[in-house]
Protein backbone atom coordinates (compact mmCIF):
# COMPACT_ATOMS: atom_id res chain seq x y z
CA UNK A 1 0.00 0.00 0.00
CA UNK A 2 1.08 3.43 -0.96
CA UNK A 3 1.81 5.41 1.96
CA UNK A 4 0.50 9.61 1.62
CA UNK A 5 2.93 11.76 3.56
CA UNK A 6 1.43 15.39 5.34
CA UNK A 7 1.35 17.97 2.38
CA UNK A 8 3.13 20.32 4.48
CA UNK A 9 6.22 17.14 4.84
CA UNK A 10 5.79 16.86 1.18
CA UNK A 11 6.99 20.52 0.34
CA UNK A 12 9.45 20.39 2.88
CA UNK A 13 11.56 17.17 1.15
CA UNK A 14 10.27 18.69 -2.31
CA UNK A 15 12.47 21.74 -0.94
CA UNK A 16 15.60 19.23 0.09
CA UNK A 17 15.67 17.26 -2.90
CA UNK A 18 15.97 20.09 -5.17
CA UNK A 19 20.06 20.35 -6.84
CA UNK A 20 22.35 22.14 -4.15
CA UNK A 21 22.81 24.79 -7.14
CA UNK A 22 19.24 25.87 -7.51
CA UNK A 23 19.31 29.43 -7.54
CA UNK A 24 17.13 31.90 -4.34
CA UNK A 25 15.45 35.12 -6.54
CA UNK A 26 17.65 37.80 -6.04
CA UNK A 27 21.20 36.43 -6.06
CA UNK A 28 23.00 33.10 -6.75
CA UNK A 29 24.37 30.60 -4.85
CA UNK A 30 23.04 27.63 -2.63
CA UNK A 31 19.45 27.20 -2.18
CA UNK A 32 18.79 27.83 1.83
CA UNK A 33 15.31 28.78 2.20
CA UNK A 34 11.50 27.76 0.87
CA UNK A 35 11.87 30.00 -2.12
CA UNK A 36 13.89 27.38 -4.02
CA UNK A 37 10.53 25.92 -4.74
CA UNK A 38 10.22 28.23 -7.31
CA UNK A 39 11.35 26.99 -10.73
CA UNK A 40 12.70 28.37 -14.19
CA UNK A 41 9.46 27.90 -16.12
CA UNK A 42 8.09 30.92 -14.10
CA UNK A 43 9.21 32.81 -16.92
CA UNK A 44 8.07 29.89 -19.77
CA UNK A 45 5.42 32.54 -21.47
CA UNK A 46 3.36 29.28 -22.80
CA UNK A 47 2.08 28.30 -19.26
CA UNK A 48 0.74 31.80 -19.63
CA UNK A 49 -1.34 30.86 -22.94
CA UNK A 50 -4.45 29.79 -21.86
CA UNK A 51 -7.10 29.92 -19.36
CA UNK A 52 -6.85 31.87 -16.22
CA UNK A 53 -2.89 30.96 -16.80
CA UNK A 54 -3.18 34.24 -18.56
CA UNK A 55 -4.19 36.65 -15.87
CA UNK A 56 -0.97 35.33 -14.28
CA UNK A 57 1.39 36.38 -16.41
CA UNK A 58 4.07 36.23 -15.34
CA UNK A 59 4.66 34.85 -11.56
CA UNK A 60 7.52 36.93 -10.20
CA UNK A 61 8.95 35.76 -7.19
CA UNK A 62 9.39 38.62 -3.98
CA UNK A 63 11.42 38.34 -0.78
CA UNK A 64 9.61 36.56 2.04
CA UNK A 65 7.63 34.14 -0.03
CA UNK A 66 6.00 37.37 -1.92
CA UNK A 67 4.94 36.52 -5.50
CA UNK A 68 4.05 39.60 -8.02
CA UNK A 69 2.78 38.78 -11.48
CA UNK A 70 5.10 41.25 -14.02
CA UNK A 71 1.95 42.20 -16.35
CA UNK A 72 -0.59 43.50 -13.77
CA UNK A 73 1.21 44.13 -9.58
CA UNK A 74 4.78 45.13 -11.82
CA UNK A 75 3.04 47.70 -15.06
CA UNK A 76 4.12 51.55 -14.69
CA UNK A 77 0.75 52.03 -16.57
CA UNK A 78 -2.56 53.71 -15.58
CA UNK A 79 -5.07 56.08 -16.60
CA UNK A 80 -8.32 56.40 -19.29
CA UNK A 81 -7.25 56.27 -22.72
CA UNK A 82 -7.36 59.99 -24.31
CA UNK A 83 -10.15 58.88 -26.75
CA UNK A 84 -12.68 57.86 -23.88
CA UNK A 85 -11.63 60.52 -20.82
CA UNK A 86 -14.81 62.54 -22.44
CA UNK A 87 -16.82 59.38 -22.46
CA UNK A 88 -16.15 58.78 -18.89
CA UNK A 89 -17.40 62.54 -18.37
CA UNK A 90 -20.09 62.34 -20.19
CA UNK A 91 -20.98 59.20 -17.73
CA UNK A 92 -20.41 60.83 -14.38
CA UNK A 93 -22.77 63.90 -16.13
CA UNK A 94 -25.45 61.56 -16.52
CA UNK A 95 -24.83 60.42 -13.07
CA UNK A 96 -25.52 64.26 -11.98
CA UNK A 97 -28.77 64.72 -13.71
CA UNK A 98 -30.15 61.75 -12.08
CA UNK A 99 -28.73 63.63 -8.56
CA UNK A 100 -26.44 60.62 -7.80
CA UNK A 101 -22.60 61.67 -6.54
CA UNK A 102 -20.13 58.69 -7.49
CA UNK A 103 -16.95 58.56 -5.31
CA UNK A 104 -14.29 56.15 -6.70
CA UNK A 105 -12.24 53.73 -4.44
CA UNK A 106 -8.99 52.60 -6.34
CA UNK A 107 -7.11 50.19 -5.47
CA UNK A 108 -3.03 50.68 -6.40
CA UNK A 109 -1.49 47.85 -7.65
CA UNK A 110 0.84 45.16 -5.64
CA UNK A 111 3.88 46.43 -6.76
CA UNK A 112 3.22 50.18 -5.44
CA UNK A 113 2.01 48.96 -2.22
CA UNK A 114 4.75 46.38 -1.66
CA UNK A 115 7.82 47.28 -3.55
CA UNK A 116 10.05 46.38 -0.74
CA UNK A 117 9.22 42.93 -0.87
CA UNK A 118 10.40 43.03 -4.77
CA UNK A 119 14.07 42.08 -5.40
CA UNK A 120 16.22 44.68 -7.72
CA UNK A 121 16.69 42.29 -10.23
CA UNK A 122 13.24 40.80 -10.55
CA UNK A 123 11.68 44.28 -11.22
CA UNK A 124 10.63 43.50 -15.08
CA UNK A 125 10.92 47.18 -15.72
CA UNK A 126 8.59 48.24 -12.73
CA UNK A 127 9.68 51.93 -12.09
CA UNK A 128 8.61 53.02 -8.43
CA UNK A 129 8.51 56.68 -9.27
CA UNK A 130 6.95 56.20 -13.14
CA UNK A 131 4.07 54.05 -11.57
CA UNK A 132 3.38 56.43 -8.97
CA UNK A 133 3.30 59.41 -11.31
CA UNK A 134 1.14 57.72 -13.63
CA UNK A 135 -1.50 56.74 -10.80
CA UNK A 136 -1.29 60.01 -9.26
CA UNK A 137 -2.32 61.56 -12.92
CA UNK A 138 -4.83 59.13 -13.11
CA UNK A 139 -6.86 60.17 -9.85
CA UNK A 140 -6.80 63.21 -11.18
CA UNK A 141 -8.29 62.03 -14.78
CA UNK A 142 -11.07 61.00 -12.51
CA UNK A 143 -11.91 64.15 -10.53
CA UNK A 144 -11.43 66.42 -13.66
CA UNK A 145 -14.30 64.03 -14.78
CA UNK A 146 -16.55 65.08 -11.59
CA UNK A 147 -15.92 61.92 -9.58
CA UNK A 148 -15.00 62.22 -5.97
CA UNK A 149 -11.63 60.30 -6.17
CA UNK A 150 -9.75 60.49 -2.13
CA UNK A 151 -6.11 61.11 -2.06
CA UNK A 152 -4.93 57.05 -2.89
CA UNK A 153 -1.53 58.17 -3.21
CA UNK A 154 -0.87 58.49 0.35
CA UNK A 155 -1.83 55.01 0.84
CA UNK A 156 1.77 54.47 -1.82
CA UNK A 157 3.49 57.19 0.07
CA UNK A 158 2.76 55.56 3.76
CA UNK A 159 1.51 51.73 3.18
CA UNK A 160 -0.77 51.11 6.65
CA UNK A 161 0.73 49.00 9.25
CA UNK A 162 -0.59 45.99 8.08
CA UNK A 163 -0.13 44.26 5.13
CA UNK A 164 -2.03 45.77 2.16
CA UNK A 165 -2.53 42.89 0.10
CA UNK A 166 -2.44 39.22 0.69
CA UNK A 167 1.38 38.20 -0.18
CA UNK A 168 0.23 35.46 -2.95
CA UNK A 169 -3.28 36.17 -3.84
CA UNK A 170 -4.34 39.29 -5.97
CA UNK A 171 -6.98 40.12 -3.11
CA UNK A 172 -6.10 43.13 -0.45
CA UNK A 173 -6.21 41.45 3.04
CA UNK A 174 -9.50 42.99 5.46
CA UNK A 175 -6.26 45.64 7.02
CA UNK A 176 -5.62 47.12 3.06
CA UNK A 177 -10.22 47.27 2.82
CA UNK A 178 -9.99 49.05 5.90
CA UNK A 179 -6.97 51.49 5.24
CA UNK A 180 -8.85 52.10 1.84
CA UNK A 181 -12.45 52.32 3.19
CA UNK A 182 -11.07 55.23 6.16
CA UNK A 183 -8.83 57.39 3.51
CA UNK A 184 -12.35 56.95 0.99
CA UNK A 185 -15.08 57.97 4.06
CA UNK A 186 -12.61 60.85 4.70
CA UNK A 187 -13.11 62.62 1.22
CA UNK A 188 -17.01 62.02 1.48
CA UNK A 189 -17.37 63.22 4.22
CA UNK A 190 -15.84 66.71 3.23
CA UNK A 191 -18.38 66.77 0.44
CA UNK A 192 -21.72 69.17 1.28
CA UNK A 193 -23.92 66.31 -0.14
CA UNK A 194 -22.55 63.85 3.04
CA UNK A 195 -24.70 65.96 5.76
CA UNK A 196 -27.62 65.22 3.59
CA UNK A 197 -27.51 61.40 3.80
CA UNK A 198 -29.34 59.63 6.93
CA UNK A 199 -26.71 58.55 9.52
CA UNK A 200 -26.78 55.34 11.41
CA UNK A 201 -24.01 54.05 13.88
CA UNK A 202 -22.07 51.07 13.52
CA UNK A 203 -19.11 48.97 15.08
CA UNK A 204 -16.22 46.48 13.90
CA UNK A 205 -15.31 43.48 15.89
CA UNK A 206 -12.74 40.24 15.01
CA UNK A 207 -14.46 37.45 13.31
CA UNK A 208 -12.90 34.24 11.71
CA UNK A 209 -9.73 34.14 10.62
CA UNK A 210 -9.36 34.02 6.80
CA UNK A 211 -6.88 31.52 5.68
CA UNK A 212 -5.85 32.68 1.82
CA UNK A 213 -4.29 29.99 -0.71
CA UNK A 214 -4.05 32.70 -2.85
CA UNK A 215 -4.45 33.23 -6.79
CA UNK A 216 -0.76 33.16 -7.44
CA UNK A 217 0.39 30.51 -5.15
CA UNK A 218 -1.85 28.50 -7.23
CA UNK A 219 -0.15 29.44 -10.41
CA UNK A 220 3.23 28.76 -8.58
CA UNK A 221 2.12 25.14 -7.77
CA UNK A 222 0.44 24.63 -11.22
CA UNK A 223 3.82 25.64 -12.90
CA UNK A 224 6.36 24.50 -10.32
CA UNK A 225 4.51 21.88 -8.96
CA UNK A 226 5.06 23.69 -5.39
CA UNK A 227 3.40 26.20 -3.32
CA UNK A 228 4.02 28.20 -0.03
CA UNK A 229 1.00 26.76 1.25
CA UNK A 230 -1.89 29.41 3.40
CA UNK A 231 -1.86 32.66 4.61
CA UNK A 232 -3.68 33.38 7.31
CA UNK A 233 -5.40 37.24 8.64
CA UNK A 234 -7.91 38.02 11.47
CA UNK A 235 -11.29 38.64 9.49
CA UNK A 236 -13.50 41.48 10.52
CA UNK A 237 -17.35 41.62 10.76
CA UNK A 238 -19.13 45.38 11.20
CA UNK A 239 -22.84 45.77 12.76
CA UNK A 240 -25.11 48.30 13.85
CA UNK A 241 -24.78 49.53 17.42
CA UNK A 242 -27.74 49.53 18.87
CA UNK A 243 -29.55 49.07 22.55
CA UNK A 244 -32.27 46.71 21.11
CA UNK A 245 -30.80 43.23 20.00
CA UNK A 246 -34.51 43.38 17.36
CA UNK A 247 -32.44 46.21 15.71
CA UNK A 248 -30.77 44.12 13.38
CA UNK A 249 -34.24 42.60 11.96
CA UNK A 250 -36.19 45.81 11.57
CA UNK A 251 -36.93 46.61 7.91
CA UNK A 252 -35.21 50.16 7.00
CA UNK A 253 -35.62 52.20 3.82
CA UNK A 254 -33.87 51.93 0.73
CA UNK A 255 -30.27 52.71 1.42
CA UNK A 256 -29.09 55.95 -0.08
CA UNK A 257 -25.31 54.42 -0.65
CA UNK A 258 -24.78 51.84 -3.34
CA UNK A 259 -21.17 50.12 -3.21
CA UNK A 260 -20.83 48.01 -6.70
CA UNK A 261 -17.30 46.68 -7.58
CA UNK A 262 -15.12 43.35 -8.17
CA UNK A 263 -14.62 40.63 -5.62
CA UNK A 264 -12.47 43.21 -3.36
CA UNK A 265 -16.15 44.60 -1.87
CA UNK A 266 -18.29 41.70 -2.80
CA UNK A 267 -20.28 40.41 -0.17
CA UNK A 268 -19.95 36.66 0.66
CA UNK A 269 -21.72 34.17 3.00
CA UNK A 270 -18.84 32.43 3.82
CA UNK A 271 -17.16 34.79 6.55
CA UNK A 272 -13.46 33.35 5.64
CA UNK A 273 -14.32 34.91 2.09
CA UNK A 274 -14.76 38.61 3.05
CA UNK A 275 -12.09 41.04 3.57
CA UNK A 276 -15.28 43.68 4.98
CA UNK A 277 -14.63 46.39 2.79
CA UNK A 278 -18.69 47.39 2.68
CA UNK A 279 -19.04 46.88 6.74
CA UNK A 280 -15.29 49.49 6.94
CA UNK A 281 -17.23 52.05 4.69
CA UNK A 282 -20.50 51.02 6.83
CA UNK A 283 -18.17 52.53 10.11
CA UNK A 284 -16.50 55.70 8.78
CA UNK A 285 -19.22 56.63 6.67
CA UNK A 286 -21.92 55.97 9.23
CA UNK A 287 -24.15 55.24 6.75
CA UNK A 288 -25.96 52.10 5.99
CA UNK A 289 -24.76 50.43 2.80
CA UNK A 290 -26.07 48.47 -0.02
CA UNK A 291 -23.93 46.03 -1.38
CA UNK A 292 -23.82 45.21 -4.93
CA UNK A 293 -20.03 44.09 -5.71
CA UNK A 294 -19.41 40.97 -7.32
CA UNK A 295 -16.29 38.58 -8.09
CA UNK A 296 -15.44 38.39 -11.95
CA UNK A 297 -17.49 40.70 -13.59
CA UNK A 298 -14.57 42.95 -14.43
CA UNK A 299 -14.79 46.98 -14.16
CA UNK A 300 -18.60 47.66 -14.99
CA UNK A 301 -20.17 44.52 -14.30
CA UNK A 302 -21.46 45.06 -10.71
CA UNK A 303 -22.51 48.75 -11.78
CA UNK A 304 -25.11 47.19 -14.84
CA UNK A 305 -26.43 44.70 -12.60
CA UNK A 306 -27.36 47.26 -10.06
CA UNK A 307 -28.59 49.75 -12.35
CA UNK A 308 -30.65 47.14 -14.46
CA UNK A 309 -32.23 45.57 -11.46
CA UNK A 310 -35.28 46.55 -9.13
CA UNK A 311 -33.19 48.03 -6.70
CA UNK A 312 -32.10 51.03 -9.02
CA UNK A 313 -35.32 53.49 -9.47
CA UNK A 314 -34.38 56.31 -11.92
CA UNK A 315 -36.60 58.72 -10.80
CA UNK A 316 -35.96 57.81 -6.96
CA UNK A 317 -32.06 57.48 -7.13
CA UNK A 318 -29.53 56.35 -4.45
CA UNK A 319 -27.74 59.99 -3.34
CA UNK A 320 -23.81 57.86 -3.97
CA UNK A 321 -22.65 55.22 -5.67
CA UNK A 322 -18.63 53.73 -4.15
CA UNK A 323 -17.12 52.51 -7.39
CA UNK A 324 -14.39 50.00 -5.73
CA UNK A 325 -11.66 49.70 -8.78
CA UNK A 326 -8.00 48.31 -8.70
CA UNK A 327 -6.10 50.70 -10.44
CA UNK A 328 -5.02 48.58 -13.40
CA UNK A 329 -8.92 48.77 -15.02
CA UNK A 330 -8.67 51.85 -17.57
CA UNK A 331 -12.32 52.68 -18.41
CA UNK A 332 -11.65 51.91 -21.80
CA UNK A 333 -14.68 50.01 -23.34
CA UNK A 334 -16.99 51.94 -25.45
CA UNK A 335 -19.65 49.53 -25.24
CA UNK A 336 -19.32 50.23 -21.05
CA UNK A 337 -20.39 53.60 -21.89
CA UNK A 338 -23.06 52.62 -24.49
CA UNK A 339 -24.76 50.31 -22.18
CA UNK A 340 -24.49 52.23 -18.69
CA UNK A 341 -25.77 56.03 -20.18
CA UNK A 342 -28.55 54.74 -21.20
CA UNK A 343 -29.42 52.17 -17.96
CA UNK A 344 -28.51 55.31 -15.84
CA UNK A 345 -31.29 57.23 -17.43
CA UNK A 346 -33.92 54.47 -16.89
CA UNK A 347 -34.25 53.41 -20.79
CA UNK A 348 -37.27 53.57 -22.52
CA UNK A 349 -39.74 54.05 -19.54
CA UNK A 350 -38.19 57.44 -19.18
CA UNK A 351 -37.52 58.16 -23.28
CA UNK A 352 -39.87 58.28 -26.27
CA UNK A 353 -40.12 55.24 -28.25
CA UNK A 354 -40.02 55.66 -32.21
CA UNK A 355 -39.77 52.33 -33.62
CA UNK A 356 -40.67 49.31 -31.77
CA UNK A 357 -40.90 44.88 -32.41
CA UNK A 358 -41.59 42.04 -30.77
CA UNK A 359 -39.96 38.54 -32.36
CA UNK A 360 -40.81 35.09 -31.11
CA UNK A 361 -38.58 32.79 -32.57
CA UNK A 362 -37.06 28.74 -31.16
CA UNK A 363 -34.32 28.42 -29.16
CA UNK A 364 -31.68 30.32 -30.91
CA UNK A 365 -28.86 28.76 -32.28
CA UNK A 366 -25.09 30.31 -33.17
CA UNK A 367 -26.71 30.05 -37.15
CA UNK A 368 -29.74 32.64 -36.54
CA UNK A 369 -29.92 35.79 -38.13
CA UNK A 370 -32.83 37.63 -36.26
CA UNK A 371 -34.21 40.66 -37.63
CA UNK A 372 -35.29 42.82 -34.50
CA UNK A 373 -35.88 46.24 -36.27
CA UNK A 374 -36.82 47.73 -39.67
CA UNK A 375 -37.22 51.12 -40.89
CA UNK A 376 -38.47 50.85 -44.23
CA UNK A 377 -41.12 51.79 -46.63
CA UNK A 378 -43.64 53.88 -46.23
CA UNK A 379 -43.54 54.02 -42.56
CA UNK A 380 -39.28 54.65 -42.57
CA UNK A 381 -38.44 57.33 -39.73
CA UNK A 382 -35.59 59.84 -40.25
CA UNK A 383 -33.16 58.44 -37.88
CA UNK A 384 -29.87 60.21 -39.18
CA UNK A 385 -29.73 62.22 -36.05
CA UNK A 386 -27.46 59.46 -34.50
CA UNK A 387 -29.35 60.40 -31.18
CA UNK A 388 -30.95 57.49 -29.12
CA UNK A 389 -30.75 54.13 -28.01
CA UNK A 390 -31.62 50.56 -28.33
CA UNK A 391 -33.54 48.76 -25.62
CA UNK A 392 -33.72 45.43 -25.99
CA UNK A 393 -35.45 42.51 -23.58
CA UNK A 394 -34.48 38.42 -24.38
CA UNK A 395 -36.72 36.50 -22.34
CA UNK A 396 -34.15 33.92 -22.28
CA UNK A 397 -31.78 35.45 -19.41
CA UNK A 398 -29.43 32.61 -20.42
CA UNK A 399 -28.69 34.17 -23.83
CA UNK A 400 -25.88 36.28 -22.87
CA UNK A 401 -23.32 36.24 -25.89
CA UNK A 402 -24.58 37.70 -29.47
CA UNK A 403 -23.78 40.28 -32.12
CA UNK A 404 -26.56 43.13 -32.23
CA UNK A 405 -25.67 44.49 -35.91
CA UNK A 406 -27.35 47.87 -36.76
CA UNK A 407 -27.25 49.09 -41.09
CA UNK A 408 -27.57 51.95 -41.99
CA UNK A 409 -28.60 53.61 -45.67
CA UNK A 410 -24.92 54.63 -46.26
CA UNK A 411 -23.70 50.77 -46.32
CA UNK A 412 -22.03 50.97 -42.97
CA UNK A 413 -23.26 48.52 -40.19
CA UNK A 414 -22.58 48.67 -36.58
CA UNK A 415 -21.12 45.33 -35.09
CA UNK A 416 -21.26 45.37 -31.24
CA UNK A 417 -20.51 41.69 -29.62
CA UNK A 418 -22.15 41.51 -26.36
CA UNK A 419 -20.29 38.86 -23.54
CA UNK A 420 -21.94 39.23 -20.23
CA UNK A 421 -20.32 37.78 -17.54
CA UNK A 422 -21.99 34.54 -16.09
CA UNK A 423 -22.92 36.33 -12.47
CA UNK A 424 -24.61 39.33 -14.35
CA UNK A 425 -28.24 38.87 -14.96
CA UNK A 426 -29.12 38.96 -18.56
CA UNK A 427 -32.35 39.84 -19.99
CA UNK A 428 -32.29 43.64 -20.62
CA UNK A 429 -29.71 45.35 -22.80
CA UNK A 430 -29.15 48.64 -23.82
CA UNK A 431 -26.69 50.10 -26.54
CA UNK A 432 -26.91 53.94 -27.10
CA UNK A 433 -26.76 54.46 -31.18
CA UNK A 434 -22.53 54.71 -32.39
CA UNK A 435 -21.74 58.39 -32.82
CA UNK A 436 -18.52 57.47 -34.73
CA UNK A 437 -17.99 59.49 -38.24
CA UNK A 438 -18.55 56.66 -40.09
CA UNK A 439 -22.35 56.33 -39.42
CA UNK A 440 -22.95 60.77 -38.88
CA UNK A 441 -26.32 61.83 -41.38
CA UNK A 442 -27.27 57.84 -42.09
CA UNK A 443 -30.04 57.12 -41.62
CA UNK A 444 -30.72 53.70 -39.62
CA UNK A 445 -32.26 50.77 -41.83
CA UNK A 446 -32.16 47.75 -39.67
CA UNK A 447 -31.26 46.05 -36.65
CA UNK A 448 -30.33 42.52 -36.73
CA UNK A 449 -29.26 39.80 -33.45
CA UNK A 450 -26.76 37.29 -34.11
CA UNK A 451 -26.14 34.16 -30.80
CA UNK A 452 -22.53 33.12 -30.44
CA UNK A 453 -24.02 30.83 -28.33
CA UNK A 454 -27.15 28.91 -28.19
CA UNK A 455 -29.73 29.89 -26.32
CA UNK A 456 -32.20 27.26 -23.65
CA UNK A 457 -35.26 27.80 -24.57
CA UNK A 458 -37.93 29.03 -26.66
CA UNK A 459 -37.13 33.11 -27.09
CA UNK A 460 -39.23 36.23 -27.00
CA UNK A 461 -37.05 39.25 -28.00
CA UNK A 462 -38.56 43.30 -27.51
CA UNK A 463 -36.74 46.08 -29.14
CA UNK A 464 -37.46 49.84 -29.37
CA UNK A 465 -35.52 52.70 -30.50
CA UNK A 466 -35.70 55.16 -28.01
CA UNK A 467 -34.84 58.54 -28.13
Amino acid sequence: MKTLLPLGLVAVLACFSLPATATEPGKRGACESLECMTCPALSDPQKYAEGRMKLMREIVPGKNRWLFRSMVDLTNDFGIPAPMRPEFARLMAAFRQQGIHVAMAIQPTRGLMHRDKLYANQLHGFDFTRASGNLSNYLQQLRNAGAVVPDTMQLVRTPPKGEYFFRRDHHWTPSGAEATARLLAEEVRRQPFYNELSKKQYRTEPGVMVPKDGTLNLAMSYICGNNYGFQYVRGHQTIPMADDANALFDEAPDPEVILVGDSNAAAREDESKQFNFDGYLKQYLEVDILNYALPGVGQEGSLLEYLLSENYKPKAPPKLIIWELPANYQLESELMYRQLIPAIKGGCSTSTAVLGNHVQHPALKVSDRIELLSNAGEARKNLSSGQGFLDIKISDKNVKDFYVIVYYDNGARDKVWFRREAAVTGGQYYLELSKAKEFAGANLLSVFLEPTKPGTAATEVETRLCL
